[in-house]
């Protein structure tokens, strides 16, 4: 890619079916970054798309590489940049917009265009979990949590109608219809031993979700520089769901419940099972396993902050 005199060359890589994402607007924000950037743009036209695009960027020699939509394509856009010398960008377009929010980008796609144009702002190396080949930017899990991103996914045009609300809603009848009455089928494996859970999420940065702006914390101790987080919950009881719902959004204190379990800054563990489980990395489904390995991959990505 040869760039304009005076100008940087970037890749921008747009999920057209992110919720926050339209036409007209996806023109104004690309004349504001034609400002300072020679850009080659892309869409792309499924699941996993954007990888193989980020990763031929980055073999190609564009430094930097925009990922602009939500946590999915964010983690589609770092999974194809993670050791490379290419810098990831990220102006939001999703519901929650975790990782974004955690490195400092604004939510306002114009703002967030200003933040990737500032000359005074930083390049950081940033690490990343894995599960199994597959990284991830704040969050992946099994069981639960993983089963319930699939209702969402599966309905997008309900998810992009409702936002937010409706991860929780179907949370919720997740829980009340099929979990009240299952008894936890995954093992939890590390360096403490084997314990029989329900859920399991691996973070690599907090917070895990946003609730009506305010963080969803569970691994209060994850931090971008660190090792894994591990939260797990050795049961579902939607008599306790007053408690984990109070607990993870206004105490921040649900890893000390008593059917959790917590354990902070972990090289590595396993999950396995009998029976296959759901699996997601930052809130995007990966299909049934029944046996996963979460790492950690240090200083894999460079990050605009």
């Amino acid at each position: 890619m040869i760039a304009e005199r005076g100008k940087r060359a970037a890749v921008v890589l747009i999920n057209p079916n992110a919720r926050r994402l339209s036409a007209p607007l996806s023109t104004k924000v690309l004349s504001a970054l034609e400002v300072r950037y020679s850009l080659e743009v892309y869409s792309t036209t499924g699941r996993n798309a954007a990888i193989g695009l980020a990763s031929q960027a980055a073999g190609s020699g564009v430094e930097l590489v925009i990922a602009w939509g939500g946590d999915g394509h964010v983690n589609e856009v770092a999974n194809g940049l993670a050791g490379t010398s290419s810098c990831l960008g990220i102006i939001p377009g999703g519901t929650m917009d975790v990782f974004a929010r955690t490195v400092g980008v604004p939510r306002d796609p114009f703002e967030a265009v200003a933040h990737l144009t500032d000359e005074r702002r930083a390049e950081r190396r940033v690490t990343l979990g894995r599960m199994d080949d597959r990284y991830f930017t704040f969050s992946a899990g099994c069981g639960f949590d993983a089963e319930a991103a699939e209702r969402v996914e599966s309905r997008v045009a309900t998810k992009h109608r409702f936002g937010e609300p409706y991860f929780y809603w179907s949370a919720w009848r997740l829980l009340a219809s099929t979990y009240r009455h299952r008894n936890p089928s995954m093992k939890l494996s590390g360096e403490w031993g084997d314990i029989a859970v329900a859920m399991v999420i691996a973070s690599n940065s907090g917070p895990y979700a946003y609730f009506r702006g305010r963080p969803v914390q569970l691994t209060p101790g994850a931090r971008l520089d660190g090792g894994v987080d591990v939260f797990a919950l050795r049961k579902m009881r939607i008599e306790a769901l007053p408690a984990y719902a109070w607990k993870s959004v206004v105490s921040g204190s649900l890893a000390e419940h008593a059917d959790a379990f917590y354990s902070a800054d972990q090289e590595a563990f396993e999950v396995r099972s009998e029976e296959p489980f759901s699996r997601h990395v930052d809130g995007e489904p990966l299909g049934h396993g029944s046996h996963v390995r979460f790492s950690v991959a240090r200083d894999i990505l460079k990050v605009r902050v």
